[in-house]
């Protein structure tokens, strides 16, 4: 019996499709008040005034909140839809209507909304605290940089930008908290229970013990839920202060306006390279727009550390600068400073082989890492692997080279802009510490509480797969209970393609503790060194199953703890993976149609390809949609222009090519006892460059030197690059 690495339908999946699963907004305890936050319609603007007189008296309302709670730090909103204010009623359409009541008194400040606008001398500042627009600035750099742009035999330079998008989660945040004079207990559309936990006690000066945070199911994701938002903390205190059920949920709007956004990276860069298309050195800046708080800490420094990519490059400094603006705060979306990196360089590599008249594929050969462990000029050290060996695989698996004959084919002979693009990426996942906690039942079957926050992944299935191996029994026996800090002691949660890993080692750990104990009772039980097999304990004719291993126990035949807890600390793993995408260019509209998308990703141990398949599909279409659709669009004062689903365009499944996708299963000797190295962020990070590069391929039958600088390569852009040359 052996589950792992097989095709295992989700077990979670029964009560998604019947309906049954609950929801934050399905929550409804009996008497819930519900939140609403008065919101600024400017994007900076002093608040001379708040009145909620009229708020107080309007029908329906319990309690109003205004800077006691903390809105409005420093006196002024920094970007549209900040809130002002919070109104709690006892219906929801008697508290839309009574949020119309709220006046407040602004004065209007000049907004900023280009980054490099808000770093001149003068610009109106964000945070005045700062004395300028710049939150973080950083230096990385390895090797002797002068020296490689010395002997390089060609200088290239250039500015490469990713647009700012917004993750759209199909269920938009939402909170419900409820305090019985002991015990605060919220529920929460989250990623970070533990992390709420933390804040919310902190903020009401509750013991930990006192408050207890629930993840129900989240529709969801994608690192827009990895924070705690003030709206979680304003709608405690409310339940706390009330001593009464508060709920709040967003509309979508507020969704699109009160959640961070993702991407809106710019890269300024200059690369070394020999004739032989060698890179050598590079050098540049990284700008953020880190929107208006600093709370996307770290995506410049990332995508400035992993700007090299899989390619060896001896020499490096690059320059990580976050720049405060009038926007909705930047922070993580699936990938979080990766895909932004990958893009730049492989845009980069592209251009160098471009400039030197060399084929793009033999490019990355001549410059991909060749010898692992191996550790980039800015101190990233790549555990496990064969790059090179990978690459050639994945040329052959993915079809490359008929894929292209097939495109000049169809262009001859029918006239047909088709273009294949291709991408290598290396990506960093995995970090902190994980917690499971496992108790054995009378009836043999295993529970299993993980402080894994799932958002539609399938951990569930996957960490019954785990857990079903590691005992040797059928995985009807295991359930898996996780988002609930009753249940484990602390935990960090899902992101950074770090779950099934570093959940996955610790419920291997918590597996093997459990057997160990149980084998102790047995051989209580049996009066010999048991043998454990096929969740069994032997002892020659004589055999003890689990069942009856813990009823033993129970009746106090036999000693062992029935419940064990295991916590795993994680050091980061590096996959590799070679992304593949053909797409075809409408010459009359510059409209793109994604055709197909192939992967080939070495992620060590797959626990289930059928959940791996679509990490890989829902990857692909996100990097999909940046490369050609998603874009937030602002004017100049600040406003959203794209504040709903109705002006910002989410690629459905009509837009999705056709997908195969690959896994290499390298053996990689690894300290991590399940063997995997994440796969959840894999294709949103290397599928943005292949999308980009196919475009730019089809385009070049019509204008040879047309160049890709910038996403999303939307049709406008499209359509002026394709025909440019002719005027």
């Amino acid at each position: 019996m052996r589950y792992i690495g097989k095709p295992i339908l989700r077990v979670e999946d029964d009560v998604i499709l019947r309906g049954r699963a609950q929801y934050v907004d399905d929550i409804e305890p009996p008497g819930v008040l519900y939140a609403g936050f008065v919101r600024s319609p400017y994007a900076h603007a002093r608040v001379v005034k708040v009145d909620l007189s009229d708020v107080r008296g309007a029908k329906g309302v319990v309690a109003v909140f205004g800077p006691e709670l903390g809105f409005a730090p420093g006196g002024k909103v920094r970007y549209q839809g900040e809130a002002v204010a919070m109104v709690v009623a006892r219906d929801r359409y008697l508290l839309y209507d009574a949020l119309e009541k709220a006046v407040v008194e602004y004065e209007p400040l000049p907004a900023v909304l280009d980054i490099f606008e808000a770093m001149k001398p003068g610009a109106p500042l964000v945070d005045e605290s700062l004395g300028s627009n710049i939150a973080s600035d950083e230096v990385y750099q390895g090797g002797d940089v002068e020296g490689a742009f010395r002997e390089a035999a060609r200088v290239l330079e250039g500015r490469l930008s990713t647009q700012r998008v917004i993750p759209a989660a199909m269920e938009p945040r939402g909170v419900v908290a409820m305090y019985d004079g002991a015990t605060l207990t919220m529920w929460s559309s989250t990623q970070v229970p533990f992390d709420i936990k933390k804040e919310v006690a902190k903020a009401l000066d509750l013991p930990l013990s006192s408050v207890r945070v629930i993840q129900p199911y989240v529709g969801g994701a994608f690192g827009s839920k990895l924070l705690v938002y003030p709206e979680e903390v304003a709608v405690a205190k409310a339940a706390y202060m009330l001593k009464r059920t508060v709920k709040w949920v967003a509309t979508r709007s507020e969704d699109f306006k009160a959640t961070t956004h993702g991407r809106a990276l710019v890269l300024d860069y200059k690369v070394a390279v020999d004739n032989g298309g060698r890179i050598l050195a590079i050098e540049g800046t990284v700008y953020a727009d880190a929107g208006a708080y600093y709370w996307g800490e770290g995506l410049a420094d990332t995508a400035a550390k992993m700007l090299p990519g899989p390619y060896e490059i001896r020499a490096a400094r690059v320059r990580a600068v976050s720049v405060l603006t009038n926007k909705t705060p930047l922070s993580a979306y699936r990938g979080a400073g990766r895909p932004e990196a990958t893009f730049f360089i492989e845009r980069i590599v592209d251009a160098v082989a471009d400039e030197l008249g060399l084929d793009r594929i033999e490019v990355r050969r001549r410059n991909l890492v060749k010898r692992l462990p191996y550790t980039n000029p800015l101190g990233v050290t790549y555990d496990t692997g064969d790059y090179p060996a990978v690459f050639e695989r994945a040329l052959e698996k993915l079809g490359y080279y008929q894929l292209k004959r097939w495109a000049e084919e169809e262009w001859k002979k029918n006239g047909r802009l088709i273009g294949v693009g291709l991408s290598a990426y290396v990506e960093i996942t995995t970090f902190g510490y994980e917690a499971v906690v496992m108790r054995a039942e009378r009836d043999g079957s295993i529970t299993v509480y993980t402080a894994l926050t799932p958002t539609g992944q399938g951990l569930v299935t996957a960490l019954a797969q785990v857990v079903a191996d590691e005992l040797e029994i059928p995985i009807e026996k295991v359930r898996v209970y996780w988002g609930d800090t009753a249940y484990v002691p602390d935990g960090i949660g899902t992101m950074g393609s770090r779950s099934i890993t570093a959940g996955g080692s610790a419920a291997i750990l918590a597996a093997r503790k459990l057997k160990a104990e149980l084998s102790k009772a047995a051989a209580q039980l049996l009066n010999c060194e048991p043998v454990y097999r096929g969740g069994v304990f032997h002892c020659g004719d004589r055999s003890a199953t689990i069942q009856d291993v813990v009823k033993a126990v129970l009746r106090g035949d036999a000693e062992a703890q029935l419940t064990v807890e295991a916590i795993y600390h994680a050091e980061s793993n590096f996959p590799f993976g070679v992304h593949l995408a053909v797409v075809e260019v409408d010459p009359e509209t510059g409209f793109v149609k994604p055709l197909l998308y192939k992967s080939y990703d070495d992620v060590g141990q797959v626990v289930n390809p059928l959940l791996a398949a679509g990490q890989i599909h829902g990857g692909a279409l996100q990097g999909i949609a940046q490369a050609l659709y998603e874009e937030a669009i602002y004017d100049e004062g600040g406003n959203l222009l794209t504040p709903n689903l109705a002006y910002y365009y989410v690629p459905t499944a009509h837009e999705a090519p056709r997908f195969e996708v690959y896994f290499a299963e390298e053996p990689h000797p690894s300290a991590t006892p399940i063997g995997s190295k994440g796969i959840g962020e894999a294709a949103t990070i290397a599928s943005t460059p292949a999308v980009i590069s196919a475009v730019e391929d089809a385009i070049r039958k019509i204008n040879p030197r047309a160049r890709i600088v910038k996403t999303p390569a939307d049709p406008e852009y499209v359509y002026k690059l394709m025909w440019s040359a002719r005027g």
